[in-house]
């Protein structure tokens, strides 16, 4: 799970030598980052129930005009349950993948660019009753570990520095439908859930080289 949250961290070593991008020039432009937060699983009978927890997420996002962009997220995060519970269970997780639109709006002539996004993808949820070990359904004891279709909203800002690194703060609601009763009849996978993130995170601006130019420089 986390290590393909690492390696699209690792690919924004491939883009440091690209050209910097300054703060009003970003059309055009691609940028890959990483957030860091927290979320909970906010309905559900049994998700509901979990307390506020990691989460963290690998960004891609390409800037196709002035004010719109174009993301790709994929993360990991997890909510815990209190130790009173008569059953097992420690721990939910949730790998979520998406795919959005970006709709983005400079305030002035300041290098704060808010944003309002949505999408929509599809979420690995998974229950373990042990750090180490899956849970299963007490009726027809299938693992419950599943991936349902979902959607997403997104409320933030992002700081663009003019040497093309930016900071980001964003607000999240996840909706995922994983009402999945022929497999989980008894709990967990017989609902439908949600979840609200929190998330902090930074992100680096690329140009991608002209190489048919010959000597790398971007033609005007």
């Amino acid at each position: 799970m986390m290590k393909r949250f690492a390696i699209l961290l690792a690919l924004g070593f491939v883009l440091l030598a690209a050209p910097v991008v300054q703060a009003a020039d970003i059309v055009g432009r691609g940028s890959i980052g990483g957030s860091l937060g927290g979320m909970k699983f906010l309905s559900g009978d049994d998700f509901g129930e979990g307390e506020v927890r990691f989460i963290g997420q690998a960004v891609f996002k390409y800037n196709l005009s002035d004010h719109l962009a174009a993301v790709v997220e994929s993360g990991w995060g997890w909510n815990a349950y209190p130790d009173n519970r008569p059953e097992k269970d420690t721990l939910a997780t949730v790998i979520p993948t998406t795919f959005g639109l970006e709709y983005r709006s400079r305030l002035g002539q300041s290098n704060i660019w808010a944003h309002l996004g949505a999408g929509g993808g599809f979420y690995a949820l998974g229950v373990k009753d042990s750090y180490r070990t899956w849970a299963h359904d007490g009726d027809t004891n299938a693992k419950l570990t599943w991936t349902s279709p979902g959607f997403y909203g997104k409320l933030g800002g992002e700081y663009l520095f003019d040497n093309a690194v930016s900071i980001n703060v964003d607000f999240l609601y996840h909706a995922v439908f994983s009402n999945d009763e022929d497999r989980f009849p008894m709990r967990w996978g017989n609902q439908n859930t949600s979840f609200g993130e929190f998330r902090v995170g930074a992100n680096y601006y690329f140009t991608l080289r002209d190489y048919g130019s010959g000597d790398g420089a971007e033609e005007e």
